[in-house]
């Protein structure tokens, strides 16, 4: 486990002052004045000035060095989701990893999210599972090939899929029977006004509006919204910077912010603004979007992580002490860590890398040691390289 402290003032800021000011004023509206959220709820550990980075790898316990997505559940546990080594969760020091031997539909694992009755459910490349005790079970659409599952306020789940071509891709919704999770699919296709058939990503909004973003053989069909009773579809021509839409988030004012492979977007119900690497980006191909605890948003791109705090942008690649550039998946845990998992395409290189304050990352030096992981097998490309 290596650790390195980060170089402070390290920014990489935008030189279009004016269109930063327009950033800004667009921000801070009259119109949309942000409600005051007060100060950080105690205990805030998000890191802000001199963190130290935390590398982990498969030398620490992870199964793979290629992370597809991190997600910390109610309990404080971190899911790390890999492609090609299964599932890691990380508690107190230590990992369980689960494979295919545990039940796990493939060694693909896409995206982990937990339901409002505690239970974990993970997509893979090979179908759904849902975790019930120690092993994974069969959750349904087997055979698909899933990137993103999400679920909405009524605990209903949402699944987007793509390889459209192999396996029909599209949107899917259960609608739950019971803390099980029986009950009925519906899918949703071009038919029923989805803007395309391969669902990146999935985010249901402060208003109650579905939004999913799509892949579409790497050209992308825009964004998606559904209001429970029709689609409407934004586009490049709309305003959108791109049409590849991997990552979305939303901030404590409501905007929307939309990482797509060539900018961000931010979308305030109304008007659509556009973010690139003349802003403070520190890459325009932008896959993971987070707002941590306290507001800032932090988006990974192909080219390292920024940081965006309303005013000013920071960034962080491998010379900073990043295990790798490019940020697929980004999480923060209970202890106000930031997880940054990486997808670099390349045999022995990738891990996560972890953001702390200067306290948490004493603490965190404290633990255990992780025992050593089996070697990981091959990887395999994911859309969007």
């Amino acid at each position: 486990m290596a650790d390195k402290s980060l170089r402070p003032g390290r920014a990489r800021s935008a030189s279009r002052n004016e269109v930063r000011e327009q950033m800004r004023r667009f921000l801070r509206d009259p119109e949309h004045e942000p409600a005051d959220h007060g100060p950080p709820r105690p205990g805030a550990g998000s890191p802000t000035d001199a963190p130290v980075w935390e590398s982990l790898t498969t030398r620490d316990g992870l199964p793979h060095d290629w992370i597809y997505d991190l997600f910390a559940d109610s309990t404080g546990a971190v899911w790390v989701g890999t492609w090609g080594g299964g599932l890691a969760r990380r508690d107190d020091g230590g990992w369980r990893v689960y494979t295919q031997a545990d039940g796990l539909a493939s060694a693909a694992v896409t995206c982990v999210r937990e339901d409002p009755y505690g239970g974990i459910w993970a997509a893979t490349s090979a179908g759904l599972c849902r975790l019930e005790g120690e092993r994974f079970v069969d959750a349904g659409l087997t055979g698909s090939s899933l990137l993103t599952i999400c679920f909405d306020d009524a605990g209903r789940l949402w699944a987007g899929a793509w390889r459209a071509s192999r396996t029909g891709g599209g949107l899917h919704l259960l609608r739950p029977r019971d803390a099980s999770g029986a009950g009925r699919w519906q899918a949703f296709g071009s038919g029923d006004g989805l803007p395309g058939l391969e669902i990146l990503r999935i985010l249901q909004d402060s208003r109650g509006h579905l939004w999913v973003g799509t892949y579409d053989r790497g050209h992308g069909a825009g964004v998606g919204r559904f209001d429970g009773r029709r689609w409407r579809a934004f586009n490049r021509a709309d305003g959108l910077a791109g049409d590849c839409v991997y990552a979305m988030a939303e901030d404590r004012d409501g905007h929307l912010w939309f990482g797509t492979t060539e900018g961000v977007s931010v979308f305030d119900g109304a008007r659509w603004r556009r973010v690139t690497r003349r802003d403070g980006l520190v890459d325009d191909r932008v896959y993971a979007v987070t707002v941590d605890d306290r507001g800032a948003l932090w988006f990974g791109t192909e080219g390292g992580v920024s940081r965006f705090d309303g005013a000013t942008w920071t960034s962080f690649t491998r010379e900073d002490g990043l295990v790798e550039n490019l940020v697929r998946t980004i999480a923060q845990d209970r202890e106000g860590a930031l997880w940054f998992g990486t997808y670099p395409y390349a045999r022995d290189r990738g891990g996560i890398s972890i953001a702390r304050s200067a306290g948490a990352a004493a603490r965190s030096l404290t633990a255990p040691a992780a025992p050593a992981a089996p070697a990981a097998r091959g990887p395999r490309r994911l859309p969007g390289g």
